[in-house]
């Protein structure tokens, strides 16, 4: 079975413990989003994939009347994790954000347009990092306690980005403003 990138995310959650279809997405939500979202409707079919392929194995963990499953990594899945942790792989960054696309193709619009454009991106990744600086970094630091640092330090990252963007975007705004 050909692991794809989700297949990966997958099984490192389930490694730091994330053992559930919702608690995978919820801790994707505060942690990977940034760089790798996830959406529910991935979740469950990719994990069906995994403990197919004797990655994953599910138990019962069934509350009430609601059925819910508790998946363990295998030797098989945590040699897999490992593998592709060490392997020499990877894309070149992306950095998928609709707002940029649309500044990409800004020269469409009116100056004032620009401008404001360019204020209501600058806001948002002001917004990004003060929720990273309040919510993300210190339940990735949370972790810590139990031996998980690098959460914390691709937190770190998340903030520094926004912060960066941020700080390109009011360069932009400022030469907007001179131009207009």
């Amino acid at each position: 079975m050909k692991l794809r990138p989700a297949s990966h995310l997958i099984l490192g959650m389930v490694q730091m413990g994330a053992r559930s279809g919702y608690a995978i997405k919820k801790a994707a939500d505060v942690s990977t989003r940034f760089f790798w979202p996830m959406s529910l409707a991935q979740v469950y079919p990719e994990l069906a994939r995994l403990e197919d392929a004797g990655l994953l194995s599910r138990s019962d963990d069934s509350h009430g009347n609601r059925a819910r499953f508790a998946y363990q990594p295998t030797e098989k899945g945590e040699e897999a994790l490992r593998k592709w942790l060490s392997s020499p792989g990877g894309e070149e960054t992306q950095f998928r954000d609709e707002g940029i696309l649309r500044l990409f193709f800004a020269d469409n619009l009116p100056r004032q347009d620009q401008l404001a454009l360019a204020r209501r991106l600058r806001e948002r990744a002001r917004e990004g990092l003060d929720y990273t600086r309040k919510e993300i970094i210190p339940s990735a630091e949370a972790l810590k306690d139990v031996g998980i640092d690098y959460p914390a330090r691709i937190a770190q990252l998340r903030a520094e980005t926004y912060q960066c963007t941020e700080q390109w975007l009011a360069r932009l705004e400022g030469e907007l403003e001179q131009q207009a």
